[in-house]
């Protein structure tokens, strides 16, 4: 980018405000001896990539500090300047990791350059951004990688201040059954964008229409300056090690501590432990990496339990970014079983940081519309205004039996293991289980897929499985596009297993999202869905048996 970026503008407003000068501590930068080796050093780089982007942020910092004379703005230049030789100086070493990081520090006080002149020109809109020069855009796509450039921006707002489509991270996405409930029963006007590390489900949610990336949770930034603007974050993580019907490594107590103890540790990273001594309330950050905090975490037997502490790292990450305070929200969903111990550390973490409410329940599917499917739901809210639209339905919404979503007549008998014989002593399958067809069916698992009616031997279709979780017939179910053929059923079964139910999402972000209306939508989706009367709306009747905590 050259100076010409920036020559004509005025200064560069609240973004510039996030810079921060390099930390260099060199008491010979004036001696001669000294600016002969950055010289040399400089020369023998030229060309690198990591010194080019050190060097173009040098040049429009200098350039900005002359337009806006100032200690602050001579500081930025002079910090910018100083990095140019010592991002020389590690290349030369073969430091690639800290010229990486010097590199990664210059782009960003470049990109918050480039925001600044076009906020300081107005609303930041598609057609603007469409029009940027080639230069600019891949600066502004690899600052906000891996998300859009538009997220950089402030959303739109109407003339009352409110944000017009208020922006949802949904991390472990999976195939979209949350975003579903969210998208097409809420019909919320919301931007969505996911991230998961499963191939088969970011390539079915993006074939429906949903915006996922394909990436490690783990491995990305929440500080990131895209996340600045969102609203509300919901996570996922698996719930095997965790689940009853799973080996529950993520049960034991020795994992129990290390989860809990990295979740304390992320909030004395993000800046959140509370220290009367303070002016703001809190002790200084730790210093600590998010790599660091999750180090303790590979001690585990199972990673996957791990993954609970990104509940923690995610929103206090996003919300210790400088001007970050937007994050009203944050969502968790994961299996009933989840230990109490974690749970409570969770809240305790997010309660220090602001977010005053606190809920959770564990809460049935089948009470939704849909299968048997028992979840634990954990909801945290900033401010004082508590959530007014109730999370339960006025009655249970009537749920398909098992024989209505596949299409089978009444009165047969599924076998969950596959096609075996029945014992004639029990009625059971031998080596399997069995249930009616005439009830609702059991939670939806990856041996699904060999699901058998127990008089014919036939199997159940990835269509009625997707169907049995509340997923549309039409729903485009992909395998990992990188994984080859050759990949059999079970692959397939596992996405709509993993989901999170549809019609769940659409009550829990509808009492997010203040939707009094979220359960008659609810009953419209599942009479759609499977053709059956759901009723109306009941005004007062006996709850289902449901748990929940309100702080």
């Amino acid at each position: 980018m050259g100076h010409s970026h920036v020559s004509d503008d005025a200064p560069a407003g609240g973004m510039l405000n996030l810079l921060r000068p390099a930390l260099v501590n060199r008491t010979d930068t004036d001696s001669a001896h000294q600016d002969a080796q950055d010289a040399t050093a400089i020369s023998a780089a030229a060309g690198h990539r990591a010194l080019t982007e050190c060097q173009t942020a040098a040049a429009l910092l200098t350039e900005y500090a002359d337009l806006n004379p100032g200690r602050q703005a001579q500081a930025w230049a002079f910090g910018a300047v100083e990095r140019i030789a010592e991002c020389a100086h590690a290349i030369g070493e073969g430091d690639d990791e800290t010229a990486e990081d010097l590199a990664r520090e210059a782009r960003g006080e470049s990109a918050a350059i480039a925001l600044g002149r076009l906020e300081s020109r107005g609303p930041v809109t598609a057609d603007r951004l469409a029009a940027l020069d080639d230069e600019t855009h891949d600066l502004l796509e690899r600052y906000a990688a891996p998300f859009p450039i538009e997220w950089l921006f402030a959303p739109e707002r109407d003339t009352f201040g409110s944000i017009l489509r208020k922006r949802v991270i949904v991390l472990f996405h999976g195939p979209g059954g949350l975003s579903l409930g969210l998208r097409d029963i809420l019909g919320a006007s919301v931007d969505i964008i996911g991230i998961d590390l499963d191939g088969g489900a970011v390539a079915t949610a993006n074939a429906a229409g949903f915006r996922v990336i394909h990436a490690d949770v783990t491995a990305l930034d929440p500080e990131n300056p895209a996340l600045q603007y969102v609203s509300i974050i919901a996570l996922t993580p698996p719930c095997q090690a965790f689940t009853p019907s799973g080996l529950g490594k993520g049960r034991y107590i020795a994992a129990i501590d290390v989860i809990c103890r990295v979740i304390w540790e992320a909030g004395a990273a993000a800046g959140f432990l509370p220290w009367e001594h303070s002016e703001t309330g809190y002790a200084p950050r730790s210093g600590d990496t998010w790599d660091e905090v999750r180090a303790p975490l590979a001690e585990l037997e199972d990673p996957n339990a791990g993954l609970m502490a990104e509940v923690a790292i995610w929103p206090l990450g996003m919300l210790a970014r400088p001007g970050n305070n937007l994050l009203e929200c944050v969502m968790v969903e994961q299996s009933s079983a989840l230990p109490r111990q974690i749970e409570e550390a969770l809240f305790g973490e997010l309660t220090q940081a602001g977010w005053h409410t606190t809920e959770a329940w564990t809460l049935d599917a089948v009470d939704y519309g849909a299968s048997h499917r028992k979840r634990r739901f954990m909801t945290a809210y900033r401010g004082t205004e508590k959530p007014f639209v109730e999370v339960f339905p006025a009655a249970p919404i009537p749920a398909p039996t098992f024989a209505q979503v596949v299409g089978w007549p009444t009165g047969r008998t599924y076998l969950t293991r596959g096609h075996r014989p029945v014992d004639p002593a029990t009625g059971r399958a031998k080596g399997g289980g069995s249930r009616s067809a005439d009830r609702p069916a059991t939670c939806v698992t990856a041996t699904a897929y060999g699901w058998a009616d127990s008089e014919t031997g036939a199997t159940i279709t990835q269509v009625d499985i997707g169907r049995l979780v509340g997923f549309p017939a039409d729903y485009p179910w992909k395998r990992d596009p990188l994984r080859g053929r050759g990949l059999g059923k079970r692959e397939l079964a596992q996405l709509p297993a993993d989901a999170v139910c549809p019609t769940v999402s659409a009550a829990i972000f509808g009492r997010i999202l203040g939707d009094a209306h979220w359960e008659s939508k609810v009953r419209a989706y599942v009479h759609g869905l499977y053709g059956i009367d759901t009723g109306t709306t009941v005004a007062e009747t006996e709850e289902p048996v449901l748990t929940a905590l309100v702080a």
